[in-house]
């Protein structure tokens, strides 16, 4: 399996040039590294297409928290659990409890909310049949929106209609391999898996919050 990881911290270790110079070379590094992956390992046919998408892409000061058109990573529960909903066209089913965090004694409120699926299909995404939700707040917070896709699995279709939306939402990818893109920014992180047979999973996430939770099934009321 290949894999494309971003080098560019290395040219900042070097410490040439002033600021912009080494955020200029980190986003040029960063574009070529998941240009050349992705035409070695999906081979589209639309290769100047692809290019010009990758190229126009946000990078990440010109973006916002990770997540879906209208429900991001920290949103209130309220506005986020409506948006959700709204996404579904159902309501959601939540467990709250209780978790720690890291070695931090204090516990801290915390709710799971789970799309129930009606013959296999929780909602759409994108024209895509969702087969799996789950959003996890923590002290009011969305700090995990993960989802399953159910595709025809023409992977080349799908990035026609869908390829630039992506990458508008998340900006240019950090890693990327033959079955996993990973953007990362901060404590942030969003996932974009292929588990074969059409199949897709997308694990949006504060990664230092949902790794610091305790066991957190074993706290849940």
């Amino acid at each position: 399996m290949y894999q494309v990881v971003d080098s560019s911290e290395s040219l900042l270790l070097l410490g040439g040039g002033d600021f912009s110079t080494r955020r200029f070379m980190r986003a040029t590094v960063k574009t070529t590294n998941y240009l050349l992956a992705t035409l070695l390992l999906l081979g589209l046919a639309g290769c100047d297409r692809l290019e010009k998408d990758i190229l126009s892409a946000p990078d990440d000061d010109q973006l916002g928290r990770y997540g879906l058109d209208d429900v991001k990573l920290g949103d209130k529960r309220a506005e986020a659990g409506k948006q959700l909903e709204a996404l579904l066209g159902k309501p959601l089913q939540c467990k709250t409890g209780k978790t720690g965090l890291g070695d931090n004694r204090k516990a801290y409120a915390m709710e799971e909310c789970k799309a129930v699926a009606v013959n296999g299909q929780v909602g759409k995404l994108w024209d895509e049949k969702v087969t799996f939700m789950e959003a996890v707040f923590v002290e009011n917070q969305l700090c995990s929106l993960q989802m399953q896709l159910q595709t025809n699995g023409d992977y080349e279709a799908l990035y026609d209609a869908h390829g630039k939306k992506i990458l508008n939402l998340f900006g240019k990818p950090d890693e990327t391999s033959s079955k996993e893109v990973k953007w990362q920014r901060e404590g942030d992180e969003t996932l974009l898996k292929d588990l074969g047979n059409g199949k897709i999973a997308i694990d949006i996430r504060n990664k230092k919050v949902m790794q610091a939770l305790h066991h957190k099934g074993d706290k849940l009321l």
